[in-house]
């Protein structure tokens, strides 16, 4: 059997795929040592896996990141904000990942490194020699962000194109733009490298997550992804990685009210971006009150603010939590701001979206989904109650929605994230050199 360092940055949506990853290699036998901030310690070792917890200047609570980088607050624009984080969230972590990657690996020779899309502590050791690390591989867990001359410059948020003028088009923004919006951003990268002695990234900061390692298994289908006639072959597709099945998980008295012929609309805001639930959960709610004909759950991914339960509609519930294997099996539509997992999880079920991404990459995934077809992209993360109720009504109505989500679900199928991790991962140990001591 093999023996797996899983290292994640540590934020739920990191964290939670890759520890379904290490669950699977655990019960196939493998040995796998856990690395990201002590909080998920506990989630970590019930995967079966060892755990080590990220050096101290990295190891703090996500939700306290506001505290930690006040100064973060007041930019002045969201790119100045996301510049920063890029900045002092992720380069920033490089040093410090990569002292605690060699610390684990004196007495843990890993076959290989696993890694979301994010993590930047790797970079180091995939700069150097080959012969001095183990193998790497990377997560997609989100949007693949990789450029191509068939895609407009990841952020914009625009449609693929494969035409003369889609691809001058693309060629000229991506050009432009990773200079004109993230140049201080990859300066900053190579700065860092060249006070390691490192070389600086062969590629965009961004393009380097993906190319640089010596595999990337993108969670998702390629039917939920834009095509690329120049994707490396490195990139492969392996399914979305759906999360492990509900356990000691008690029906609610109200549950069969879900199958009494009524649309069920299940609207979520995540695990990060549910500070605020007046953005999402607080118009979708608005929009279908007084809705008869409707069901609507609502998921705050956290206590419910007592604002929200005080005006709850009568054909609504607002809870926390609820487990989405057996949640979205009976929903109709889902409404949500864009988180990749719920996303791929809704479609693999054949469940069309409504989107309002905002922040982050959501944009992105968003724009993906109105690409599909499985659903309607509002364009804001902070639609309006209007907005909202007009395009929940579209995809529960005779519409393509639920066929092209059909056809998704399909091709979905077809895939077995975890066991494709997996056999990818055994397959490396028979192409690559056995893993190095770190120094």
């Amino acid at each position: 059997m093999a023996r797996y360092l899983i290292a994640a940055t540590a934020l739920p949506g990191h964290v939670l795929p890759m520890l379904a990853i290490a669950q699977h290699l655990v019960g196939l036998g493998h040995e796998v040592r856990v690395h990201t901030a002590s909080q998920f310690k506990a989630q970590a070792e019930a995967t079966g896996a060892s755990f080590t917890a990220f050096e101290s200047s990295i190891d703090y609570d996500y939700r306290q990141l506001d505290q930690r980088f006040p100064e973060r607050l007041r930019l002045s624009s969201a790119h100045a904000q996301l510049c920063f984080g890029l900045k002092h969230f992720f380069a920033d972590a490089m040093a410090p990942q990569l002292k605690g990657l060699r610390g684990i690996l004196q007495d843990f020779r890993a076959d290989a490194i696993v890694v979301d899309t994010m993590f930047c502590g790797t970079f180091p050791l995939l700069l150097g020699a080959r012969s001095a690390r183990p193998a790497v591989v990377a997560i997609g867990i989100s949007a693949l962000p990789l450029s191509s001359c068939d895609t407009a410059f990841f952020g914009t948020a625009l449609p693929p194109s494969s035409t003369p003028e889609g691809r001058a088009r693309n060629r000229s923004m991506n050009t432009n733009l990773k200079q004109a919006m993230f140049g201080e951003v990859q300066r900053y990268f190579d700065a860092l490298l060249a006070c390691m002695a490192l070389p600086a990234l062969p590629d965009f900061f961004i393009d380097a997550m993906v190319t640089l390692p010596d595999l990337y298994l993108q969670a998702t289908a390629a039917s939920f992804e834009y095509p690329r006639s120049d994707l490396p072959a490195s990139v492969h597709f392996v399914g979305p990685l759906l999360g492990p099945a509900s356990r000691d998980f008690t029906l609610p008295d109200w549950w069969h009210e879900l199958d009494d012929g009524r649309p069920v609309v299940l609207v979520t805001q995540g695990t990060l971006a549910n500070q605020n639930p007046a953005q999402l959960i607080g118009p979708t709610l608005q929009a279908l009150a007084g809705d008869k004909g409707i069901q609507v759950i609502a998921t705050t991914g956290g206590p419910v603010p007592a604002a929200l339960s005080a005006n709850v509609p009568a054909n609504a519930r607002v809870l926390p939590f609820l487990p989405y294997d057996r949640l979205l099996p009976k929903v109709h539509a889902m409404v949500t701001n864009g988180g990749y997992g719920s996303v791929n999880h809704a479609l693999s079920l054949g469940v069309p979206l409504v989107v309002a991404g905002g922040t982050e990459e959501k944009p992105e995934i968003a724009a993906r989904v109105a690409w599909s077809g499985a659903g309607i992209n509002l364009g804001s993360g902070q639609p309006g109650a209007r907005q909202i109720g007009d395009a929940v009504r579209k995809v529960l109505g005779p519409s393509t929605y639920r066929q092209r989500a059909a056809v998704l679900r399909e091709d979905f199928a077809r895939h077995h994230a975890l066991d494709g991790i997996a056999q990818a991962l055994a397959a490396l140990q028979h192409t690559t050199p056995a893993s190095a001591e770190m120094a």
